[in-house]
């Protein structure tokens, strides 16, 4: 009983747990709004997709930040969100004020570094979990294996005859979005 409380944090550590993962579901969802809206309903203007993406990055790379913060059991919360949340808001910061320059040749490899590094944090912070005894830890390292196959997609990038940029984008950060949204599962079902 004493190793499930100290684990869990008792209830008070539960409930604060359960408070930080709304900025989770939060940055979750406006991921996957993103992700639809870059392969539904993109702008006919490049700079105004441009500017949505990054001001939306900016934002949701804050939520992230927050997750992190307002959890009280840190050990609990894997350093690869605040993590993320830094990348995601110096991407969306550096995207936004050199897009129209040079950057935007390059924007796979900017994409491809985004999921290299969100696949070895995520990777960095499954080993973290296992070494804690966490029981669902091998779900967030496939997340990190996942994102390092985009990384080699966006390197390679073979479907460029057949997807536009914003498509393979938008397919992408749908694919963050629901793994932000599947990542507090992964500690419910241990905690509880």
């Amino acid at each position: 009983m004493q190793s499930k409380e100290k684990a869990g944090g008792g209830k008070q550590g539960v409930k604060r747990y359960k408070n930080s993962n709304l900025f989770l579901y939060i940055s979750g969802f406006a991921l996957l709004f993103l992700g639809i809206f870059l392969i539904a309903f993109p702008f006919k203007d490049y700079a105004a997709t441009m500017r949505t993406m990054c001001l939306a990055l900016i934002a949701i790379g804050c939520l992230f930040i927050l997750a992190f913060a307002f959890n009280r059991k840190w050990y609990f919360r894997p350093g690869w969100t605040l993590a993320q949340g830094f990348f995601m808001i110096i991407f969306g910061i550096l995207l936004l004020y050199t897009f129209d320059k040079e950057l935007s040749d390059s924007i796979n490899l900017i994409f491809s570094m985004w999921a290299l590094f969100s696949g070895t944090t995520q990777i960095a912070a499954s080993i973290q979990l296992r070494a804690l005894e966490f029981l669902k830890w091998w779900r967030i390292l496939c997340c990190g294996f996942f994102n390092i196959l985009f990384f080699a997609y966006f390197i390679i990038d073979p479907l460029s005859d057949y997807l536009s940029l914003f498509t393979s984008l938008g397919i992408y950060i749908l694919v963050c979005g629901i793994i932000c949204l599947s990542e507090p599962f992964v500690y419910k079902a241990t905690i509880n």
